[in-house]
């Protein structure tokens, strides 16, 4: 048995999730248009050049869970998977979680995307573990507060080792990881089988100075 594990945006789906989220929200007018999408559009560029503060982002990206009530959240949550992130998916990545999947592999999707949202692509994608960044959720209600480290960089490389102890998978033969970003370079390292999956052109060169494998599912 192996484990194999996906970076969610980028690699399952051609775009970003996060991003999206934040274009979906000024689009639909669930924040100010104007000063929301300048601030999500300099987040996504900090995430680019992996200069990224994720407690920063975090605090940016959770505010807008505390203003709606937790029924309209998921009727926004559906809407937005329905018109930006379906469209999205790579028809290559389902083969390729079927063909770990008929493997009997572990498969968990690894993501820096908070896990309300990223949740919702890992029903369609019929994937039950999803290890993400954690929104702080009291009494039926976000607060906009993180739970413990973001899952981002190193904090992926944890919430990774965690998750193989608790659900104790420590005598798997491999372990798979399927990115796009130079942002996970610390799992790739981690996991005995890295592969690039449409790579960034940081993450394009280190993989070819560490002949990892570099595929395609676009």
């Amino acid at each position: 048995m192996n484990i194999a594990l996906f970076d969610l945006d980028n690699t399952l789906i051609k775009g970003d999730s996060d991003h999206e989220w934040g274009n979906f929200l000024v689009e639909n007018n669930y924040v100010d248009k104007k000063s929301y999408k300048i601030k999500n559009d300099y987040f996504f560029e900090q995430y680019k050049k992996g200069v990224l503060c994720p407690k920063e982002f975090a605090k940016f990206s959770y505010e807008p869970l505390t203003k709606y009530d937790y029924e309209n959240l998921l009727m926004m949550r559906k809407n937005f998977f329905k018109e930006k992130i379906k469209p999205l998916v790579l028809p290559k990545a389902q083969a390729l979680i079927k063909k770990h999947r008929d493997n009997n592999d572990v498969i968990a999707i690894v993501t820096s995307t908070n896990s309300f949202i990223s949740k919702i692509s890992a029903e369609f994608f019929n994937i039950n573990h999803l290890l993400a960044s954690e929104p702080e959720f009291i009494n039926n209600k976000f607060t906009g507060n993180l739970v413990g480290e973001p899952c981002y960089q190193d904090g992926k490389v944890s919430k990774v080792k965690e998750w193989i102890k608790n659900n104790k998978l420590k005598n798997s033969k491999d372990i798979y990881f399927y990115t796009d970003s130079h942002n996970d370079i610390k799992l790739l390292e981690f996991s005995t089988v890295p592969i690039a999956v449409d790579p960034d052109n940081i993450l394009k060169k280190i993989s070819i100075e560490n002949n990892w494998n570099i595929i395609s599912l676009r």
